[in-house]
This record gives structure tokens, C-alpha cells and sequence, in this order.
């Protein structure tokens, strides 16, 4: 079982190296279509989020929170710091520390903090969320925003957020909630693809829709498709704002460059809106949560702890038995 083992934590490695070394290239030249950033979908999430086309996510999050002030904040996964310079830029958190695992995106973080002048209130720092250690009960906030989904060990983080919060903290997530990269099959798949192959061939990328899987970061949802599942375990969800990605997230970035005008945005949007009127749940979601206490506290660590292993020796247990 020690050579399995081994092999595991190897196989992890080599994921965490690829996905690092991905978005050191990805900050700096990006290759993929940002869906969320076409106007007409961003109004839209913004819309589904705060009620509002002109309210952001953040502007939801004051008004749920109305004159709360976080002294101490976290952000794990920050990339290039877009977040931590909202938060300080709007007093939400008095001082933010933010840690990721690629260094080219740290750079810009800072540079731009001290362009934006609030770089002597967030301290950043490397690190791999996939094995965090983070000091107990010392931030009054932790944010996520959209890095959660490249996690592979989920139940360590998330235990590691569950004890750094301080009593009655927030734990603020926007995220892929959606199926996880080896949950798509051909069934899955079918209605986007079916709508994909209904759409003019010359504003197409590709023959067929392939599936939503990035084989140059293998981090990317690794796990997303059980984030909701392990969330509830250790946090009350106090907010669940979904905003769709079901069908836009997919077909977008599949179209040829410049071919996502307005009107196929808004044919798009309509096909997205189909889905999720037959009761599919949404892809993307601003989460807001409180760690539980006490007595579900303690048990939702355990939890955390021991389930991975116990899923482990299991798989182990197989291949050894299949072997």
C-alpha cells in the first residue's frame, strides 16, 4: 500500500507542478475566452447575484452584510489580486492576507496593490492550497474567488479554513460548482452539444462541442462537482446565489475569436435560461457561509480528517485487490 500511496502523492505533485506552471504562462499570454467578461453576461450575473445589471457581487455581498467590517481577512488562491483590491479599495477588510501558488500572478497582485495604493494593507505569499497551514481562529473572513475548484484535497482545506475563522466569521466563496472534470460523458454533454451543432459552422471552433476538460491544467475542476456536498459539512450556508455558467461557460469559449456578438450572446443566454428552467442546477454560484461551532464544529473536522483517508485505504484496497 506504500508504493500506492507513493504513486498517489506523486500523481498530486505532478498535477499541482502542471496547473502552477499553466497559469504562470496564463496570466502573462492568456489562450481561453473569459465568458464572465463579454458585457452582456456580465450584466446578466450581475443581475442573478444582486438583482441588479450594475450591482456586482460585491455590492450584494455589502448589502447582505450592511456595515460589517472585517479587521483580519484571507484570500486563498488569489491570483493577480483583483479581489483583495476591491475589498481594501471599499473598507471591507481592514488588512488581507492572500496566498497563491503562481508566482508570475503574485507579481502582478503586488505591483498592481501598489498602483492602487492599498499595497501596505494585503501581504501576499506562495503557497499550495492543497497542503495549507493556516493559523487557528486568527481571520474574522476568508475569500474564494473562483480558485476552489482546481483543489483537489478539498477536506484539507476546507478544515483548514474551519479552524482559521474566528467565531461567528464569513466564509465567501464565488465559484464552478458544477460537474467535475471526469463527471462529463456523452449523455451529459448532449444538449450542449446538440445546440452547439445548431450554430453557423464558420463561428464555430470546432466540428463537435468537446467537453468542458482542460488537459494543459489538470487542476482545473478537479473536484468542483462536490464542493457543495463538502461545504455543508463543516459550514451553514447562509447565501446561495446562483448565476448559471451551464451552457454560456461551455459554448463560449468553443466559438471562433470575436464571434460571441451580441445576438448570439443573447441566443445563448436563452438556451442557458431553458436549462436551468427545467430545474438544472446552476454551474457558478456566490456562496456565503459561517463555520459551524462548538460540538458540529468538532465533528465536522473529524470528519474532514478521516473521511480522505478512509476513501483511500478503500481505493487502495481495490486496486490491490483488482491487481
Amino acid at each position: 500500500m506504500r508504493n500506492l500511496s507513493a504513486r498517489a502523492e506523486g500523481a498530486e505533485a505532478e498535477v499541482h507542478d502542471k496547473s502552477r506552471d499553466f497559469w504562470n504562462r496564463e496570466v502573462q499570454a492568456p489562450t481561453y475566452v473569459e465568458w464572465m467578461g463579454i458585457p452582456l453576461i456580465r450584466r446578466r450575473i450581475n443581475r442573478l447575484v444582486s438583482g441588479e445589471e450594475g450591482g456586482w457581487p460585491l455590492d450584494w455581498f455589502e448589502r447582505a452584510y450592511p456595515g460589517k467590517k472585517f479587521e483580519r481577512a484571507l484570500s486563498i488562491g488569489c491570483g493577480t489580486g483583483a479581489l483583495e483590491r476591491d475589498l481594501a479599495r471599499r473598507g471591507i477588510c481592514g488588512s488581507i492576507l492572500a496566498f497563491d501558488a503562481s508566482m508570475a500572478s503574485l507579481a502582478i497582485a503586488r505591483r498592481e496593490a501598489r498602483a492602487a495604493g492599498v499595497a501596505d494593507r494585503i501581504h501576499y505569499y506562495a503557497a499550495d492550497f492543497n497542503a495549507p497551514i493556516l493559523p487557528g481562529r486568527s481571520f474574522d473572513a476568508v475569500f474564494i474567488h473562483q480558485a476552489l475548484h482546481h483543489v483537489a484535497k478539498l477536506e484539507k482545506l476546507l478544515r483548514e479554513v474551519l479552524k482559521a475563522l474566528r467565531p461567528g466569521g464569513i466564509f465567501y466563496l464565488e465559484e464552478l460548482v458544477g460537474p467535475s472534470r471526469d463527471a462529463w460523458s456523452a449523455e451529459r454533454l448532449r444538449p450542449l452539444a446538440e445546440a452547439y451543432a445548431a450554430l453557423p459552422r464558420e463561428l464555430r471552433r470546432f466540428d463537435a462541442l468537446p467537453a468542458p476538460i482542460q488537459d494543459d491544467d489538470p487542476s482545473e475542476a478537479i473536484r468542483s462537482g462536490e464542493i457543495r456536498e463538502q461545504l455543508a459539512i463543516g459550514f451553514d450556508v447562509e447565501h446561495d446565489r446562483g448565476y448559471g455558467g451551464n451552457a454560456l461557460a461551455v459554448l463560449v469559449p468553443s466559438l471562433e475569436p470575436g464571434a460571441a456578438g451580441e445576438a448570439m450572446v443573447a441566443r445563448l443566454i436563452a438556451f442557458e435560461d431553458e436549462l436551468l428552467a427545467r430545474g438544472e442546477p446552476h454551474f457558478y454560484a456566490v456562496l456565503a457561509t459561517r463555520p459551524k461551532a462548538g460540538f458540529r464544529g468538532a465533528l465536522a473536522s473529524a470528519r474532514y480528517f478521516l473521511e480522505p483517508k478512509i476513501k483511500r485505504v478503500g481505493r487502495e484496497v481495490r486496486s490491490l485487490l483488482r491487481g
